[in-house]
């Protein structure tokens, strides 16, 4: 008589583990764990898929989705590197001397007659420097912290600089003191009633051997019998359209 070969205890172990998934399943004891599975696994595994199809799809010219936020900081980008770029051209263009060293720096606020640039001394903003953009002088660095500055404009209140008065063919007419008045007014002062200035005539000053414009002439101011006569000056720029310029470093 033969002796019947037995099933493993092992097999029926595993049995009735499948039976009893089965019967649990079959009356829905798994849709929690399912459900958190699904959760914090499944979709966010298949959302970084079709992120990556979508980025894969755009950069081989595809049609996939692009995000609006990110256009718009795209352009806003654009916009400023063509800023840049023009105002590199203009410096580069202007008959300033070939031997100055410029720092680029970005306008980052106006606060009364003050551009506020965010650029500091962790950069190499000193006090004194000058700012320029293309030919026009802006003023001098006043403020310096870690990595803003301030550069008071020559409009500020009672600021002091010494001017030449020349015409739009560069001829000399005369020599004045420039005082600011605030609120973007200037005027030339200490000007000899004999000095045959105009309407139009050109005002500028000289920083580290370079002219540099500051504005023209809106209005000339005399009293009979006085030495000295003044002019109002009006300046070729907006400060809060400033965005780009650039501090002269020295020469070379």
């Amino acid at each position: 008589m033969h002796n019947k070969r037995r099933l493993p205890s092992q097999f029926y172990y595993f049995l009735l583990f499948f039976v009893l998934i089965f019967l649990l399943n079959f009356v829905g004891a798994f849709k929690g764990l399912r459900g958190l599975a699904e959760s914090y696994i499944v979709v966010p595994i298949k959302e970084k898929i079709f992120t990556w199809q979508r980025r894969f799809k755009k950069d081989l010219g595809g049609c996939g989705l692009i995000n609006e936020k990110e256009i718009k900081e795209l352009k806003a980008k654009i916009a400023v590197l063509k800023e840049e770029n023009l105002s590199q051209k203009r410096l580069l263009s202007s008959p300033l001397p070939k031997n100055w060293q410029f720092m680029t720096v970005k306008v980052i606020g106006v606060e009364g007659e003050e551009l506020i640039i965010g650029s500091g001394a962790r950069d190499g903003v000193l006090e004194g420097m000058a700012a320029v953009a293309g030919e026009t002088y802006l003023g001098k660095v006043v403020k310096v912290s870690e990595k803003i500055a301030a550069i008071k404009l020559p409009s500020y209140f009672e600021e002091k600089t010494v001017v030449t008065i020349v015409s739009k063919e560069k001829e000399t007419f005369g020599k004045g003191l420039l005082v600011g008045k605030g609120e973007g007014k200037m005027k030339v002062e200490q000007i000899l009633s004999s000095e045959k200035v105009e309407k139009g005539n050109l005002i500028i000053t000289n920083i580290e051997g370079g002219d540099l414009f500051i504005g023209e002439i809106e209005d000339v101011f005399q009293n009979s019998g006085e030495v000295f006569k003044n002019v109002s000056v009006k300046r070729y720029y907006n400060p809060e359209e400033l965005n780009t310029i650039f501090l002269v470093r020295g020469r070379i």
